[in-house]
């Protein structure tokens, strides 16, 4: 849990990281960071995500959490409604998106109010909304993807991307093991920057990879539950 807390220069006191203030004597320990700044997050995420999720955590206004999560989680719908689309039992609704984005957010609650329980019982303070922000960060690969892999894929397959009729590896076989690639890559980075924000919790790494493989599991099989 030590990446989780700051102690204060003043009375050596353990607090967790949301904190501006020392919990124990009032000593300011650090600047207060009013909200997300979304360019510099998503460079930071890049370049140092560890630094990134830590803003995160201390930012008091979580603004854009929702948009990255929501946003991710139609490129995942996306893909899961491409990939069912081998078997033509892929079918895109935005009915059954925000039932499964619902499911997806309503798990990421759930986990987090497990890890709360976990932590207070070393003490240690935990908030859902900053977990809840940091999950939604973590999704920011997906993100990049909507807006640039997917767009891509679009221009260079059309309607068969969904449809498979024919299968784009009988169209542009290069062009869809490219995109195939790039698509595990995004999955990759996914999981990578989940494991990155369950660090500063955890601190151990065999757990940090548990817990990002369970929480990314439960939200991907959710998402392709009724395809």
């Amino acid at each position: 849990m030590s990446e989780y807390l700051i102690t204060c220069p003043s009375c050596s006191g353990k607090n967790p990281l949301f904190r501006s203030v020392c919990s124990k004597c009032g000593t300011i320990i650090r600047d207060r960071v009013p909200s997300i700044d979304f360019w510099k997050i998503l460079s930071h995420l890049i370049e140092n995500p560890q630094n990134a999720f830590i803003e995160i955590i201390q930012a008091e206004q979580k603004n854009f959490a929702t948009f990255v999560l929501i946003a991710s989680l139609f490129k995942i719908y996306i893909l899961s409604t491409i990939i069912a689309g081998v078997t033509s039992s892929g079918r895109f609704s935005l009915f059954i998106f925000f039932i499964l984005s619902s499911a997806s957010i309503l798990v990421i609650i759930l986990t987090g109010f497990i890890i709360k329980i976990m932590v207070n019982k070393q003490l240690v303070e935990f908030r859902i909304k900053d977990y809840y922000a940091g999950i939604s960060f973590s999704f920011m690969p997906q993100l990049i993807g909507l807006f640039i892999v997917f767009v891509m894929e679009f221009i260079v397959f059309g309607e068969q991307l969904f449809t498979f009729n024919p299968s784009p590896f009988l169209i542009k076989k290069n062009f869809a093991y490219l995109f195939l690639m790039l698509e595990f890559g995004i999955i990759v980075w996914n999981i990578n920057l989940t494991s990155k924000l369950f660090y500063i919790y955890f601190g151990k790494i065999f757990i940090v990879h548990f817990y990002s493989l369970i929480v990314l599991g439960l939200i991907y099989l959710t998402m392709n539950i009724f395809l």
